[in-house]
């Protein structure tokens, strides 16, 4: 199984699709480019922001796009003699961004959470598919767009042989889940049932559900779900994109930046080296919620810190979790640690 990947950086839009004929292929490239950055543009915002906030997100005025693009690279391109075409990553200045939201007074998250695995799990008449070629529900949810979400959803491969544990083991065995999850270096799982129950051609229904196993709080019952459509692999690509726009809502929700709440705590740092100590101090000036560490006391093996941060402590919590820092409140005192 595939190691889970490290956050991305939130402030970078990766596989931009451009496209624009002109007189030229020379001539194209260049308004394929400038189109391709508007796209990046937009559907960063998108990213970083509410569903109930995208109706009034700031639109890529030139000037707009002179101040927040810092860069890109060519991913691939294709040329005739009159046509361009490529892919795109788009690198904007995180400061720019942040203004510019913070300017029009819509909230946003910037934290990226730690990868989550999915594994689907296909019903229908022929039985129960997980770990073999022969899942629908698997291409579904490796046929979605690449949209560099700040939620990494990892899709369980299938197995060269097609065993794996069976539902029942994965539902009713955490022993069995948590071989897998430590094998590809994951903390959560989603197990997404998928069943098929009316397969009528333009008439499909399906069922949903998600078991969350691991300690992110928001992905804790996850609403069945029903999606109906023409055929299934239509409705499969549906389940897998409105699942995956829940599941990312759900985040943005626990996370987004309000920067009208600032809180401020005192905070005892554990440490067992200077090394370590070291990487939590680099983990902190990471975290994008965290405005300022004070070191108070400094001693081998702790430290006293003063932190102000945006937003509330579970919101902080949440964030120093996706670097490895566990923070704990303990009789009123509150704890940080690497995780090890």
């Amino acid at each position: 199984m595939a190691q889970a990947a490290r956050p991305a950086d939130p402030f970078s839009v990766a596989g931009v699709a451009v496209d624009a004929s002109a007189e030229s292929a020379a001539a194209a490239r260049p308004v394929a480019l400038a189109e391709g950055q508007r796209r990046a543009f937009a559907q960063l915002l998108r990213r970083l922001t509410l569903p109930d906030d995208h109706g009034r997100l700031p639109r890529p005025s030139e000037a707009i796009l002179n101040d927040t693009v810092a860069g890109f690279g060519i991913d691939e391109e294709r040329t005739s003699a009159t046509r361009y075409i490529g892919k795109i990553t788009v690198q904007f200045r995180a400061d720019a961004i942040r203004r510019l939201l913070q300017e029009a007074r819509i909230p946003y998250s910037e934290t990226m959470s730690r990868p989550v695995l999915v594994v689907p799990v296909w019903q229908a008449a022929d039985g129960v598919h997980i770990w073999d070629a022969a899942n629908p529900w698997r291409d579904a949810w490796l046929r979605r767009p690449d949209t560099d979400s700040l939620v990494p959803l990892s899709v369980a491969p299938a197995s060269p042989d097609g065993a794996g544990p069976s539902l029942d083991r994965l539902m009713n065995a955490p022993d069995d889940l948590r071989a897998i999850m430590r094998k590809g270096n994951y903390d959560d799982v989603l197990i997404m049932t998928a069943t098929l129950q009316q397969a009528d051609p333009g008439h499909v229904r399906i069922d949903l559900y998600a078991q969350h196993q691991g300690p992110a709080v928001f992905l804790n019952n996850l609403d069945m779900l029903t999606v109906t459509g023409g055929t299934v692999e239509e409705t499969l690509l549906t389940a897998a994109l409105e699942l995956t726009r829940r599941i990312e809502a759900r985040w943005k929700y626990a996370t987004v930046i309000d920067l009208e709440k600032q809180g401020q705590l005192s905070v005892m740092a554990g440490f067992g080296s200077l090394a370590e100590w070291t990487k939590l101090r680099a983990a902190l000036a990471a975290v994008p919620i965290v405005r300022k560490v004070d070191v108070l006391q400094l001693s081998h093996r702790d430290a006293q810190l003063r932190l102000d941060f945006y937003g509330e402590p579970a919101q902080l919590g949440t964030a120093l979790a996706q670097r490895d820092i566990v923070l704990t409140e303990r009789d009123g005192y509150w704890e940080m640690r690497g995780r090890k």
